[in-house]
């Protein structure tokens, strides 16, 4: 399943893209934001469901976030 959310707004600025998933990374104003919501969303998605979650951007002209999950999942035995 592929699900992708766009934007038409001014784009996330190149200088910033490589640290977008990093935890602690936020442009906010300190006490303002503890950084983790796009580092947690990439863990849930890429390790607990096996999926992918990537941006693509382009400053001025918006951001479009792309989550992908498998609709198959490989079950694990309980032990």
């Amino acid at each position: 399943m592929k699900i992708a959310i766009a934007d038409n707004g001014c784009g996330i600025p190149e200088s910033i893209q490589n640290q977008i998933f990093n935890p602690f990374f936020t442009t906010k104003p300190v006490g303002k934001g503890t950084g983790m919501g796009m580092a947690i969303s990439y863990q849930i998605i890429t390790e607990k469901h096996g999926g992918k979650l990537e941006f693509f951007s382009t400053p001025e002209k918006g951001t479009e976030f792309v989550v992908q999950i498998p609709i198959q999942q490989q079950v694990c035995p309980v032990i």
